[in-house]
């Protein structure tokens, strides 16, 4: 996972819930309606500041699913979203597209693999209709992470997924892979925290690779990545045998780990360097 900071305005300001919210509910025609949900607001704006509070320790899974805020349905507040901020010509786009442009690259923060093209609400929108617009719980992502992910939501603190604006666990390597022997060679990828983290953090990694379907995408991309430099790698091997392939793969695993220690490529290159397998020749085989 990538951390993002959280979403601000063009004075680097943290966008406010309350703001985005009548942002999106300025332009209701329906005088009742509109009155309804701007009744919400301070209800909108609480939630939100209780939000970051508990996502800053970890506990958002405390938080309880509703079916309606204030006289607002659920319907009426996720339409917010739906009407007011994702069309084009919606008052709300502008806070939209911003969003979307916060990963680097277009890359997804929840998988750092596929490109961004929606915004995928953190908590789901249908059981917590208070954050439907809160740009805390709106987080661009790709198609893969957004349809694996779905209306998922953890009641326990381990069963959580990673939040790319609160979480930041990259400062130790916790990603890990092992090469598969197999002709041609794979890659299987899973959890391994180092054993100082707390029980919570070791399993929330775990079901962030799991409830996204990340052992999947990253042994395919490992796959496709292995077919590009399989010539490279030939080419070291005939020239200086597993010796010059496993320098080769240390200095690239140098800069993947220095943008990024837990990449599924880094994890790629670690599990091929403290293989005898693969850096003998293992890589060849198709």
């Amino acid at each position: 996972m990538k951390h993002l900071a959280r979403p601000t305005d063009k004075s680097a300001q943290l966008l406010l819930a309350g703001e985005v919210f009548e942002t999106c509910v300025s332009m209701v025609r329906n005088p009742a309606l509109k009155a309804k949900l701007r009744a919400a607001r301070p209800k909108v704006e609480a939630e939100a500041a209780d939000y970051a509070d508990q996502a800053e320790q970890g506990r958002l899974y405390t938080k309880l699913k509703h079916s309606a805020v204030g006289a607002a349905s659920a319907d009426e507040m996720v339409s917010v979203y739906t009407s007011r901020m994702v069309p084009k010509s919606a008052s709300g786009r502008a806070v939209y597209d911003h969003i979307m442009s916060l990963p680097a690259h277009g890359r997804c923060p929840f998988c750092g693999i596929g490109t961004v093209n929606t915004l995928d609400h953190y908590l789901p929108k249908q059981d917590f209709p208070v954050f439907s617009v809160s740009p805390d719980n709106l987080v661009p992502a790709c198609t893969w992470c957004q349809g694996e992910k779905m209306e998922y939501h953890s009641s326990t603190e381990g069963g959580q997924i990673l939040h790319p604006y609160f979480d930041d666990f990259d400062d130790d390597i916790w990603l890990s892979a092992e090469v598969i022997e197999s002709a041609p060679a794979a890659f299987r990828f899973f959890a391994m925290p180092p054993d100082h983290w707390t029980q919570p953090r070791k399993e929330r990694v775990a079901a962030h690779l799991r409830e996204l379907g990340l052992h999947r995408l990253f042994s395919s991309n490992a796959g496709s990545r292995l077919s590009e430099i399989r010539a490279r790698l030939t080419g070291l091997f005939q020239k200086g045998g597993a010796t010059e392939v496993r320098a080769h793969l240390h200095e690239e695993l140098t800069s993947l780990e220095a943008d990024q220690k837990n990449s599924w490529t880094a994890a790629m290159y670690r599990a091929a360097i403290g293989s005898d397998w693969f850096c003998q020749g293992g890589f060849l085989q198709s």
